[in-house]
C-alpha cells in the first residue's frame, strides 16, 4: 500500500498541488490523505481506503484501475493478477 501512496504523493506534486488543496477538492481529511500518502493504511476505517484511493486518483487523473489492482494484490497476495508484468518490459493483459 505504500507504493501506492508513493504514487498519488508524487503525482500530487507534478501537478504542484498541496494536501490542503487535494482535501478541499476531495473533501477528505488531510489527516487521511497523509495517511495514504505515508502508507499509513491501517489508520483508515478498512471501508474508506479504496474510495478515497478512488477518488483521489480521479482528481490527479489517474489509472484508478492499476491503483485499485495494486490494492487488491496487496490484500490477496495468493490470487493471480490481471496484468503479466514483464522485467524491463511491457506490462500486458493476462489472456
Amino acid at each position: 500500500m505504500q507504493e501506492i501512496g508513493r504514487i498519488l504523493r508524487e503525482k500530487r506534486i507534478e501537478r504542484g498541488l498541496e494536501i490542503s488543496d487535494v482535501a478541499i477538492k476531495t473533501r477528505i481529511r488531510d489527516y487521511y490523505l497523509r495517511a495514504i500518502e505515508d502508507g499509513r493504511f491501517q489508520t483508515i476505517p478498512m471501508a474508506y481506503y479504496k474510495g478515497y484511493v478512488k477518488i483521489y486518483a480521479n482528481l490527479l487523473n489517474m489509472d484508478i484501475h492499476l491503483l485499485l489492482t495494486m490494492y487488491e494484490q496487496k490484500l490477496n497476495p495468493q490470487q493471480p493478477s490481471a496484468l503479466i508484468v514483464v522485467p524491463n518490459g511491457p506490462t500486458l493483459p493476462r489472456a
